[in-house]
């Protein structure tokens, strides 16, 4: 009876102290996960413990996880408004030119002792900004999306003249107007790896600069080299040089440069030309040529 009645006891005891062991180990993780969570959201870092398997490391490096992702969607969400805002500051800037001319056409069209013909000279006038308007807000949604690496660019195997042809049938007309002649030397088939309709974009806007800044009657000359890695699309025009001075800058955001002179002109096509290129791992740069002109040059990786 004494030797049942010691073991009661000693059962007893121990779970007793198993009651009051694991109570205090409860508490233990209960205080670990109030202050994991305090620390989160109160944004300070919760610090990786040592490399063991104890409840509270375990627990510790779960709440070290989910701060890393919210760490993640907050840097996301801070990087999205930093767009909108620069969005709607360049908006606001870069729109007051073409607005305002807009706002002046309209306010001459409304005077009725104007002319036929003037009548006319101002609606294409007006025409013609409101086109460029278009052309500017569609630039700077691009460029957003483009910065946010959300362009949705899908580089595949293709003819880089064909690219280069449907560039070419856009700025034709303007070309035509000015009496400038466009030659192109044969690609013999050159593959790059790009997006056919956003390299478009890029060939287009060097070819327009190409075509705005030369003078009538000169010629524009297009050319292709193939190296190990890279192909390249080379676009000479007949245009004032680009001082050395300037090459790192006109690849800028609204970077305008001294020869670009009277020229209308918001300093994004160079810089949309770019961008486009980096996602698809090309580069474009620029060299003036001895005795006037320039050589815009874009490099994209070759297609094995």
């Amino acid at each position: 009876m004494t030797a049942m009645m010691s073991v009661g006891i000693v059962l007893l005891a121990a779970a007793l102290f198993g009651l009051f062991y694991f109570r205090r180990r409860y508490m233990r993780l209960y205080e670990a996960v109030q202050q994991f969570q305090k620390q989160i959201l109160e944004g300070q870092a919760v610090w990786p413990g040592p490399d063991t398997e104890a409840a509270e490391d375990v627990i510790r490096d779960a709440f070290l996880r989910i701060q890393k992702k919210y760490d993640r969607e907050a840097e996301s969400l801070q990087r999205d408004r930093e767009a909108v805002q620069g969005l709607i500051s360049d908006l606001s800037h870069q729109l007051k030119t073409p607005l305002a001319n807009i706002r002046l056409y309209q306010d001459l069209l409304k005077n009725r002792e104007i002319s036929l013909k003037q009548r006319e000279k101002l609606e294409q006038r007006l025409e013609e900004q409101t086109d460029k308007l278009e052309w500017l807000l569609e630039a700077l949604f691009r460029m957003v999306d483009l910065e946010r690496g959300q362009g949705n660019l899908e580089a595949e195997p293709a003819d880089a003249a064909e690219t280069v042809k449907r560039a070419l049938a856009q700025v034709r007309p303007r070309a035509d107007a000015k009496h400038i002649r466009i030659g192109q030397e044969p690609s013999d088939g050159l593959l790059l790896l790009h997006d056919p309709k956003w390299t478009e974009e890029v060939f287009f806007n060097l070819l327009d600069n190409a075509v705005k800044y030369s003078p009538e009657g000169s010629v524009i000359r297009i050319s292709y080299d193939k190296f190990e890695t890279y192909g390249a699309v080379h676009i000479r025009d007949a245009a004032p040089c680009v001082p050395p001075e300037e090459y790192p800058c006109i690849f800028q955001k609204f970077y305008r440069g001294k020869n670009a002179g009277e020229q209308e002109g918001w300093g994004v096509g160079l810089y949309l030309a770019r961008l486009i290129l980096e996602q698809e791992q090309g580069y474009v740069k620029v060299d003036a040529v001895p005795g006037g002109g320039n050589i815009f040059s874009v490099f994209l990786p070759v297609s094995f």
